[in-house]
């Protein structure tokens, strides 16, 4: 081959690479085109009590209408399946469904569609079964195998209305029944339980149904609105460079190497969602070597921008507070000042506080090693002490931490079930992580108990307050979620506890 026909071939080729990804680009851009597309990570579940997933919350939150919808800019609950929720006492709650509900398979959605769809989450032992056992504490809600036929404090009144009683006053019911576990289920699935089949096709009575479901893709479906198609692309990078050839829609990852460059390569087409799940560190309260003054030391030896910036690969925010950022009701910014990284202040407290000697263990599941690696070697240069990382299974874990063999911090992960401070609290005394005193345990009691939510505000400052004073547990960082979208579509909206809305997404023109 003479020079100059190289040279021919190499410019046909390079205009060949070049109109390629053009001619994607006006084929995705065919106003014939229905579909828009969403890449995501293949949800675990459609079932709508077991769903586990940011994923799994997504669709359900197109295919379904709960009880309620939450405010995106303030988490409080807006009525949807519901006319009314109330109580007197916050104890006692009745639920009053709006009238016409339907399925998509045309039968009604009654008081029982939501009453036996929760006994069977319980009963199930269902990923949301904690949502109704630990968070709301529904009286007769037992564990998987004690469910019996049925829940004591769920009491059907009338197609419409139905009853909950729970154990404790709780004046953030209504948010937390925003949740996919207290979604409804039609009464032919209720009563078959053919779980497995109504997974591969669920039925629901939100704004969009499921047309197809299979390995690849998730298609659903809206009267006089564009169809979706969730498609399974649980790789980052092939989202991020699907959207940037305009061959996918919204990519609802974002890659570590592209975090940097997001903004200049998607100008005003991306979005950082705060999220509600928060990583600490929690110590044994039997181990009397933790003081709280070894914890605030250890807790400015952090340099927790270095690991979310490295280890987590822009996946994290660090933590300023106890509560996750995607809380925004009652919410502060910038409580724990111990959470700022400070080399030289954390030595000084540390030597004053005697340090101790031998080894520092650092107990966590095998998913967080790449990043307790990192944080160990944090402390070792900062203290100049021993920092072994353990990693174990998580129910080893949690048999450890009730029989009291863990001898060193343990990484905690937590999730606030509902848009409110004391949401995010409560989870760390029950998981082990909160030496709280009777003080802030009382607190969080009390915030749980007021007459209305923003009247708990106040007591659960307070119980934050004093649990940060002590660094038990010490929070590390929240993680988030990240969005870039195509030049061809608006309405990307999303929340903490929901994720993408389907619903709001449209194309332009």
């Amino acid at each position: 081959m003479n020079s100059v026909t190289r040279t021919a071939a190499l410019v046909t080729g390079a205009v060949v690479m070049l109109v390629a990804p053009v001619a994607a680009m006006k084929a995705m851009r065919d106003p014939g085109d229905p579909r828009l597309t969403v890449g995501a990570a293949p949800a675990a579940t459609l079932v709508p009590g077991d769903v586990r997933d940011a994923t799994g919350r997504m669709i359900a939150g197109a295919v379904w209408t709960g009880l309620v919808t939450r405010d995106p800019r303030t988490g409080s609950p807006v009525m949807a399946a519901a006319e009314s929720v109330t109580s007197e006492d916050r104890r006692v709650w009745t639920v009053r469904l709006r009238q016409g509900g339907r399925f998509h398979d045309g039968s009604p959605v009654t008081a029982r569609s939501f009453t036996e769809a929760w006994t069977a989450v319980v009963r199930e032992g269902w990923h949301g079964a904690p949502m109704l056992t630990d968070v709301a504490r529904v009286k007769g809600a037992e564990p998987r195998g004690k469910a019996g036929k049925g829940i004591d404090g769920l009491v059907v009144k009338d197609d419409r209305t139905f009853e909950v009683t729970l154990d404790e006053p709780l004046n953030g019911f209504p948010s937390l029944l925003g949740d996919p576990a207290f979604l409804p289920m039609p009464d032919g699935v209720l009563r078959s339980r053919d779980w497995a089949s109504y997974g591969r096709r669920p039925v629901g009575n939100g704004p969009f149904r499921i047309a197809s479901h299979g390995p690849g893709e998730t298609v659903l479906e809206r009267p006089g609105a564009r169809t979706v198609a969730v498609k399974a692309m649980p790789d980052a990078a092939k989202q991020y460079a699907a959207v940037e050839l305009e061959d996918l829609d919204v990519a609802t990852a974002v890659p570590a190497g592209r975090h940097e460059t997001m903004d200049t390569e998607f100008r005003g087409r991306h979005l950082t969602l705060p999220g509600r799940t928060m990583t600490y560190l929690a110590f044994p309260s039997w181990e009397e070597r933790f003081t709280p003054a070894i914890r605030q030391a250890l807790s400015m030896a952090i340099d927790r921008g270095a690991v979310t910036e490295g280890a987590l690969g822009h996946q994290a925010t660090p933590a300023d507070s106890l509560i996750p950022p995607g809380i925004r009701f009652g919410s502060r910014e910038g409580q724990c000042r111990l959470c700022v990284h400070d080399a030289k202040a954390a030595a000084a407290a540390w030597t004053d506080a005697g340090g101790f000697k031998g080894t520092l263990t650092l107990w966590h599941s095998p998913a967080d090693s790449p990043w307790v690696e990192a944080l160990a070697e944090q402390l070792r240069k900062g203290l100049t002490i021993d920092v072994q990382p353990r990693d174990v299974e998580p129910a080893e874990l949690r048999a450890a931490l009730d029989e009291r063999k863990l001898d060193g911090p343990f990484v905690v992960h937590s999730t606030a079930p509902y848009p409110a401070p004391v949401a995010a609290l409560r989870p760390l005394l029950e998981t082990g992580a909160g030496q709280a005193d009777g003080y802030a345990s009382g607190l969080i009691a009390q915030a749980e108990r007021a007459p209305a939510p923003e009247n708990g505000v106040v007591p659960a400052r307070l119980a934050e307050s004093a649990l940060l004073r002590d660094m038990a547990p010490m929070p590390l960082w929240s993680a988030h979620d990240h969005f870039v979208w195509s030049e061809r579509v608006r309405g990307v909206t999303a929340d903490p506890f929901t994720g993408l809305r389907l619903d709001r997404l449209s194309l332009k023109g």
